[in-house]
């Protein structure tokens, strides 16, 4: 035996994963979803059931007054055909305060309506106002929730090690978004697999005037479609849990793949693809 660096691909053998996540179901999502699908990009959209329909005018964060009212059930599959629902508790509350009884009912009974809204079981989440505690996170395993995201940048491109805790690159309203998004690109020095977590909220754009942000980080990113895998969060954690289920032989001759995903590796300096459900010689 010698010395193994056996390393995470993405699909199609790529070492760069691109994704976004936006909150609260709003209006202007229908550009927004649009505009990301014209590029081929893929965004998680977090919902609040509880809020479907509601129509808001408001000042958020400084904007002029703005309309922040919400996506009716109806518009739902067409405005994110080819992106994913995701949850945001059932009224968008701050769960670490409503006590045990509550925040579980806001958890589950959101992810309930938009599963049979969807038609799919719901993976991934978004923490309302960022607000995480342990309970919470608990409470989102129990109901079966694979990833939450959390509203901490850490301006890099690491893999969390707790998905339920996913702390995203940055917001996109950050000075650094296209510093970051050319050095994800370029920096060959940065060392892979690297995942690009961009997430905030389509109103942003329409309060601030500033559509020109997205535009051009959607146009950028999507040059470079050869090198980089977009996706949403929750193919995200599901394609790394695969590469985590993995399991070896004692020698290392052999990895069996577990799941029902197709995983690529890079073993001695070659990609191999470890086919769902099957055992794959490791020597390459």
């Amino acid at each position: 035996m010698e010395r193994r660096y056996d390393t995470l691909l993405f699909p199609g053998g790529k070492s760069r994963a691109f994704t976004l996540s936006y909150d609260d179901g709003v209006v202007q999502d229908r550009r927004l979803a649009a505009l990301l699908r014209d590029c081929g990009l893929k965004c998680t959209f977090n919902i609040s059931a509880g809020l479907l329909g509601v129509q808001e005018v408001g000042t958020i964060g400084g904007m002029p007054e703005l309309d922040v009212s919400k996506l009716s059930e109806h518009e739902l599959a067409e405005v994110y055909a080819g992106h994913e629902i995701a949850g945001h508790s059932l009224y968008h509350s701050a769960l670490d305060s409503l006590g045990t009884p509550r925040m579980t009912y806001e958890i589950l009974e959101d992810k309930r309506r938009l599963e049979a809204i969807s038609g799919k079981p719901l993976k991934t989440f978004a923490y309302p106002y960022g607000l995480v505690s342990d309970d919470v996170v608990r409470t989102l395993r129990l109901a079966g929730y694979k990833a939450a995201r959390t509203v901490v940048s850490t301006h890099d491109f690491g893999i969390p090690q707790d998905f339920l805790r996913w702390n995203p690159t940055c917001h996109h309203e950050e000075p650094e978004l296209m510093e970051l998004a050319q050095r994800f690109v370029n920096d060959t020095r940065e060392f892979g697999p690297l995942l690009f977590y961009v997430w905030g909220h389509a109103y942003e754009f329409a309060g601030r005037d500033n559509w020109d942000i997205i535009e051009r980080l959607a146009e950028y990113i999507s040059a470079h479609a050869d090198s980089i895998w977009f996706a949403t969060n929750g193919e995200i954690a599901d394609y790394v849990a695969a590469y985590r289920a993995l399991e070896y032989s004692v020698d290392g001759s052999m990895i069996y793949n577990p799941s029902a995903l197709d995983v690529t590796i890079l073993t001695r300096r070659c990609p191999l693809v470890l086919p769902a459900g099957q055992i794959s010689c490791a020597d390459c």
